[in-house]
Order: C-alpha cells, then structure tokens, then sequence
C-alpha cells in the first residue's frame, strides 16, 4: 500500500480538506503522514492523521496566526508584498527540512494544494509520484475561463480571451519570486528549471472541490483534471449551538471566515437589514472579533463564535459569507442561495461562479449597505430561481463523488502503481 505525504499551508480549511481525503484513503488500507508547521499539529491529530513537524525554529507555535492577524490588517499592495514575503520563507523551509523527514517516514506519493507551489519540486527530487488538490478554483490557464483570482465572467470574445491571456501572464510573473527561490533549489538538485507556476501542477490528477456545473466553461480543460465536488469536513458537526432560540423566521446565516477581524461594520448592516426584513440571523464569527462587540445590534441576531454550519444551513434561506470555497459549497449542497461578500484572492473567482451559476449574488465590499443587503435579501427571497439553482448544484455535488471518488482516482493514478 501507499504511503501518502500531505503538502498544503496551515489554514484550517485546506488542512480539513486534505485530512478528509487522507482518512478515505486510511480506511482502504493506506498511511498518510501531514508535513508541516505547529501551528496545526493539533487539528491533524484530532482528524486522525500522523504528523511530522516541520519549521521548528523558523516557523514556531503561533507563527501562522501571527502572520494571518497581520494579513488582516493590510490591503492591496502591501498585502501582496506581506504574503509573498511569508510564501517565500515558507518555501525556503519546506525545501531545507521536508526532503529529508519524507524519506524518514517513508513516503511513496505527495498530495500537494495547488498553492503550495513548492510541492511538485520535492516529488521530483523524492522521485515520487503527486496529485495537485484544488481547495478553491482551479488555476489552469484557459482563454474562455478569467483567472480565479478575478471577479470577471467568462466569455468566448476575442478581447475577453486577449485579457485572460494577459491576466495569466501577469499572475505567474506576480510569481516569479517564489518561481526564482525554488529554481535556486531545483538547479542544486539538478532539476530542469521551472519557467511557469502552472508546470508545478501535476501532470497525472488534478483534483477540484468545483463540480464541472459551478466551473466555468473551459476550452481548454486539461486531461488529468477531475471535478469531484465538496470534500465533506466533519469537524464543526460537534460544535454547541443554542437551537432553542431559532423562532421560526426565515434564517439568514452569516459567515465572513476565519481570517478577517474588521468586519464588524459589515455584519451591523446585515443585522440592520435583516431586522428591517423581519428576518432572523445567526452570525458566526469564525473565531476572530469579541462577542461582546455585537449585543446591541438591531434584531439581537444570534452571534456566535464557531458554528455547526452544515446544521446551521439546514434551516437557513440565505448564506451570507465572504466566497470562501468551502462555505458556499456547503451552503449550495444543502439547496441554499449565497450572497457573496469577496474580501480577497481567489474569493472574487468563486463569487464570480456563484453569480454565473445563477444560485446567489455578488456584491463589493465598497458597495455594502443596509440598503444594498436589504435589496438582495428581499430578491433572493422573493425569486425562487435563486433557490432552484442552489438545489440543481446541491444534486450536481452529490453527484460528483466528493472524498469517495477523490481516493478512488488517487488509488487509479497513483496508489496501486505503488502497491
């Protein structure tokens, strides 16, 4: 059997994401070993996967968190600057200290996220094979599909396909620091350079969270990428929640992830709005912000700090969150229309695929008001095809396979040639 190594950055999301796949594969008898920083030791071991710390002098206890309470508080160009500069050392580490703790633990293939772009650089020097896994959009270049880091709509005209093609250019050279350090490491390993951030995708499986109905149209779709919907986590399912209080008002869940501590404004005028509606919230907070903060808010919405989401959709009529992949996935595979509030990076390609798609609504940050979520809500509300498209892709993620069909296509690809 397969010996599987977990390659992906410490956020919680891509974490559980990989983890669920990585049990899967556990039950049908294969190992799977997460490498990475301290910070998430803890999640990997309540999911069930060994671990093997990496970074421990460079990247201590608290560093990731450090790093995303920063990234919070910076916008646009320094925000750019302050993630390449955390990517780079990250890279730095992975290629002094993974090589080495891989072959100890005897890993015969790498599940690598797509934005872990030093990945494909240890297969090779590993000389192992490795799956690419697409938490969020996948980023393969297409002229039809904008970059996923875009709030743009795809479209076959000839200047739309001139601007991608730009668009894809100027993505990878955005990269090309991080292209640069890892080409440093490669030519010592005497591995042929890396001309492109899209050649450290795998060549044999990609993997998407998307389904092939909340993608984009491709013209050009490549061979090793498999749509194979949500990867169910299982981890907020246990979370207390006070369920008595719901009164029997339609239910507006509001959600803007785990990352982002400003957006208190944001969730008052939701709460403004939902009262004027007579509309019943629940707000989680995602760990960031104080409770404290929110009890004077119209409508007293129920605000809470983690939330059982999946539970908690079951009864909504509304998702209200930030285009994080995972919470509109979640919200559509339970029939439920989004409004998407995109804060950054490829947030704006998944809200762009929701209004596409028919199953929400998108809407700026710089446009946000009482009255605009009032006009969205009493929309969404009022048209039932919001609903009926949520509930047609809800059908088209079940569908897909989720984490049983993801294992299947590793053990196609990869597993059994290492039996």
């Amino acid at each position: 059997m397969s010996h599987f190594g977990l390659v992906c950055p410490p956020g919680s999301s891509h974490v559980t994401g990989f983890t669920a796949i990585a049990r899967e594969l556990c039950q049908r008898g294969h190992t799977a070993t997460a490498f990475n920083t301290l910070d998430i030791e803890d999640l990997v071991r309540r999911e069930g996967i060994r671990f093997w710390p990496l970074g421990i002098k460079t990247h201590p206890k608290g560093h990731f968190k450090e790093f995303s309470d920063k990234l919070s508080q910076v916008n646009g160009l320094s925000a750019l600057r302050f993630g390449l500069k955390y990517a780079l050392n990250e890279i730095e580490m992975l290629l002094q200290e993974a090589p080495a703790a891989m072959r100890a633990a005897g890993v015969t293939a790498l599940l690598i996220d797509q934005v872990q772009l030093a990945g494909s650089t240890l297969a090779e020097h590993l000389g192992v094979p490795f799956v690419t896994i697409c938490n969020a959009v996948p980023s393969d270049p297409d002229p039809i599909a904008p970059p996923h880091v875009t709030n743009w709509l795809p479209s076959s005209s000839y200047m739309s396909q001139i601007r991608n093609r730009i668009a894809y250019r100027l993505f990878d050279w955005v990269a090309t620091p991080m292209r640069k350090k890892i080409n440093g490491t490669r030519k010592q390993w005497n591995l042929k350079p890396l001309h492109s951030l899209y050649e450290t995708y795998s060549p044999v499986l990609e993997l998407s969270q998307q389904t092939i109905d909340f993608d984009f149209p491709r013209r050009y779709r490549p061979s090793q990428l498999s749509y194979v919907g949500l990867i169910h986590r299982v981890g907020s399912s246990n979370v207390a929640f006070p369920f008595e209080r719901l009164d029997g008002r339609p239910l507006i869940y509001g959600s803007l992830g785990t990352v982002r501590s400003d957006t208190q404004g944001v969730f008052r005028m939701l709460s403004e709005a939902c009262a004027a509606l007579n509309l019943q919230l629940v707000i989680t907070l995602g760990g960031t912000g104080d409770l404290a903060h929110y009890t004077d808010f119209p409508g007293a919405p129920i605000v809470v700090a983690f939330a059982p989401q999946i539970s908690i959709l079951h009864r909504s009529a509304v998702t209200v969150c930030h285009a994080g992949n995972n919470t509109v996935l979640e919200s559509l595979s339970c029939g439920v229309p989004v409004i998407a509030v995109p804060l950054n990076s490829d947030q704006y390609g998944v809200a762009a695929r929701l209004a596409y798609s028919g199953a929400g609504e998108r809407i700026s940050l710089e446009r946000l008001s009482t009255a605009s979520f009032r006009e969205l809500l009493g929309r969404i509300l009022s048209d039932p095809s919001y609903q009926e498209r949520a509930r047609a892709l809800s059908t088209s993620i079940e569908r897909a396979g989720g984490v049983v069909r993801a294992a299947d296509l590793i053990e196609q690809k990869l597993g059994k040639a290492n039996a």
